[in-house]
């Protein structure tokens, strides 16, 4: 059940994310107009990202909350189908963002439950999302080219569907008599230094993407790349992603610990968004693209890592989206914003931006090796 709810929701953002903005530009949107767009919907994802999982924490009712935001996804992307005026698309694009900003820390929170009260590796089933998100790029991206972009819509929509299926019946749900949480817990939870270092190095390297998940399929379409081929290098760097964490994801958290796997995503993509800058060739972009394992992979795990470690059993699902929806979902909105900025006037500048956030994760992560002792923090 736990793969099978990584599997419905990350196949919706492997579709969503390299082909989306296409999307947007074949209804009409300029590209400062979508970069602008994007960037308000990573915005809404702040508040939902943090306010969906603590009312499901509050409530208990992790599951229902799940389900309700599969359905609240499934109908805006269909009603996105007879969307006439920009002002609605723009709404429509911001329900989008806070159906899935507030499903992801929920189900990322259930899922380290469930590998703890059952015995299986999280790394394993969460990597079964990363596959499905891989296959989302190559299919979706051979569906695009040969219907149009409103292949993309159906995927997500289908793929929406499957979530929520598995999310009414996930085995992390149950409450295992923890008491019901307040927000002042989760706000003191937040103050303490180790959690802002924590914090700040994983929404710092993971809005180094920022750029990337913007432009990254308008810039390489412009330089004359197929969709077919940019589903493609979307796939290349996911399927790396995949098999480091089925493979080898627990011992690398367990090897070099939170700050070092935050460490080692940070110094990679400092390297992987100065190469992006200068304008690889195909055959080196294909290479930068597989990096993404090294960027990502390790970034998320240590994340997952430090709030089982340090947050309370009952703050989980609230620690999540503090961390991804909250400070990350900040960050993100910032990168992408700068993005439109940069891109429309400068191109491939705006990796240059990347690497700056990279660069300020891995001083984080530093900090965090000096504040944290890998104990629980008291709320």
């Amino acid at each position: 059940m736990t793969a099978g709810f990584y599997a419905g929701i990350f196949a919706a953002l492997g579709a969503h994310m390299p082909f989306w903005p296409m999307w947007l530009s074949d209804w009409g949107l300029a590209d400062g107009e979508i970069g602008a767009l994007m960037g308000a919907a990573v915005a809404a994802r702040v508040a939902a990202g943090v306010l969906a999982p603590w009312f499901a924490d509050v409530t208990g009712r992790r599951r229902t909350a799940l389900a309700l935001l599969g359905g609240l996804g499934i109908a805006v992307y269909l009603a996105h189908l007879g969307v006439g005026a920009v002002w609605a698309l723009a709404a429509l694009t911001l329900l989008a963002s806070v159906a899935l900003a507030g499903a992801l820390p929920i189900g990322d929170a259930l899922g380290a439950a469930a590998a703890r009260l059952h015995g299986f590796s999280y790394a394993r089933a969460r990597s079964v999302g990363s596959a499905a998100f891989l296959l989302a790029n190559v299919a979706c991206g051979w569906a695009v080219a040969v219907w149009g972009v409103d292949a993309a819509l159906w995927w997500i929509v289908a793929s929406l569907a499957l979530m929520t299926l598995f999310a009414l019946n996930h085995p992390g749900g149950a409450r295992d008599g923890l008491g019901r949480p307040r927000m002042t817990d989760a706000l003191r939870l937040a103050r303490r230094r180790p959690f802002l270092l924590a914090a700040a190095a994983s929404a710092l390297v993971q809005a180094s993407h920022g750029p990337l998940y913007a432009y990254g399929s308008l810039h390489w379409r412009a330089q004359g790349v197929s969709e077919a081929t940019i589903g493609g290098l979307w796939a290349v760097g996911v399927a790396f992603e995949v098999a480091l964490m089925a493979l080898i994801g627990g011992w690398l958290i367990a090897r070099l610990g939170v700050w070092g796997a935050f460490a080692l995503a940070a110094a990679t993509a400092c390297a992987r968004w100065a190469a992006m800058a200068l304008e690889p060739s195909l055959g080196w972009l294909w290479l930068w693209q597989a990096s993404h394992a090294l960027t990502f992979t390790p970034t998320h795990l240590a994340m997952i890592a430090f709030v089982s470690a340090a947050a309370p059993a009952r703050l989980a699902a609230s620690a999540q989206g503090l961390i991804g929806a909250g400070l990350g979902g900040v960050a993100m909105a910032a990168a992408t914003f700068g993005a439109a900025a940069v891109y429309p006037a400068a191109g491939a500048a705006m990796f240059w931006l990347g690497l700056g956030l990279a660069a300020l994760g891995l001083l984080a992560a530093l900090g965090l090796r000096r504040g944290w002792d890998g104990g629980a923090l008291a709320t």
